[in-house]
């Protein structure tokens, strides 16, 4: 999405004229350093957190790495092997958290694939089942970044909760990268214990992200250099895309509520055109409240979706086979594979994300666009 004006208002006199370096100890390092200060100060405000959980990072890439590997790590370094942890996690994450999961458990640690349903719901009965006294960390998303289903963190948190009267400490790791724009995001509403956010997902700048942690979490860093942002995230910190960054996430939590209704509106006139226009048209994932407000994402068996991606461009419209990370490897959606077990469902998809100026005019051309090339396939 485009910046939000204000973002990019904030932004501009810390790269013209406030170009200090917050470690520096001469004036204009001071000032610097006065400015990462509030903005890190307004992220805890928002969060509900203290300003000491706040990292800056460079997106939701390295804030999920940071936040898996930082755990381990510090149970590592207190004495822990790494053959004997586990880690909850699903089938359904964004490649920043996949990834980094099958990295350690080449290292030993051993993960756990919790079930979800049909809407990519995670089966709670099923996480009770997998936590046992050697289970470190669950790892979800708030919302899928494909099919766009909002997870129940407060159901999720309330099994941990559960577990941890019983003497089993598990600590709650969430993604929330899709959310600030659509959801609330303070920590202690959901009982969570890290949290990541990106910047470029909520109306800042690409190229900065937050690590949130509530009371009591300690990380060790995996990347070493500086001291900056305690040691965790050595080097210099980007003070104009941060600042950038907090302002947008200011814009986004104050009116959340507003956005999200309007938009859900214009999200259900479009999947309910897609699935009555196009023969075979099938939604993935939750309906209702229990999917983001900007989030369509349709199968159309026959269809090639890479191929109806270009097609839709030269008209002017911008959509996508799977998140951006997930689609650079090309291949079948493993989310859509892994609510619907369906193959060709999986080869089919095309998401789309809605915004605060679509308009129900480029819904509708967008459908017509899509319904055509559909019919001359099916001539072909």
């Amino acid at each position: 999405m485009p910046m939000y004006k204000e973002a990019v208002k904030a932004m501009t006199p810390f790269l013209v004229d406030n170009f200090g370096n917050a470690s520096s100890i001469h004036l204009e390092g001071q000032e610097a350093k006065n400015a990462l200060h509030e903005a890190r100060s307004k992220v805890a405000q928002i969060l509900q957190i203290q300003p000491a959980g706040v990292t800056f990072t460079s997106g939701g890439t390295e804030s999920n790495n940071l936040a898996i590997r930082g755990v381990v790590s510090t149970k590592r370094r207190d004495g822990t092997p790494m053959n004997q942890m586990e880690i909850i996690t699903t089938k359904i994450e964004h490649p920043a958290t996949e990834k980094t999961l099958v990295y350690l458990s080449r290292k030993g640690v051993k993960i756990h694939y919790v079930s979800v349903d049909a809407g990519g719901q995670v089966i709670l009965s099923e996480l009770r089942g997998l936590i046992n006294e050697q289970t470190i960390l669950v790892c979800i998303s708030y919302v899928n970044s494909e099919i766009g289903t909002i997870e129940d963190i407060g159901a999720v948190s309330r099994v941990l909760e559960q577990e941890q009267a019983l003497g089993q400490h598990v600590l709650l790791f969430i993604d929330a990268s899709q959310a600030p724009l659509w959801l609330p995001c303070e920590l202690p509403r959901h009982k969570i214990n890290l949290m990541s956010l990106d910047a470029g997902k909520f109306g800042g700048p690409k190229g900065v992200g937050i690590l949130a942690c509530g009371k009591g979490i300690k990380l060790e860093a995996i990347t070493f250099g500086g001291g900056q942002e305690n040691g965790l995230r050595p080097g210099t910190e980007p003070l104009a895309q941060i600042v950038g960054g907090v302002k947008a996430l200011e814009i986004a939590q104050q009116s959340y509520l507003s956005r999200s209704e309007s938009v859900r509106n214009l999200r259900d006139y479009f999947m309910a055109k897609l699935t009555n226009e196009i023969s075979g048209c099938i939604v993935n994932g939750s309906v209702g409240e229990k999917r983001v407000a900007n989030n369509v994402n349709v199968s159309i068996p026959g269809i090639d979706s890479e191929f109806a991606v270009v097609m839709l461009d030269t008209h002017g419209v911008s959509a996508s086979t799977r998140s951006a990370c997930s689609a650079a490897g090309g291949g079948e959606s493993t989310v859509v594979k892994a609510i619907s077990g369906d193959s060709i469902r999986a080869t089919s998809t095309l998401r789309f994300t809605l915004g605060e100026d679509t308009t129900k005019a480029e819904l509708d051309k967008t459908v017509a666009i899509l319904a055509k090339h559909v019919e001359e396939l099916k001539k072909l």
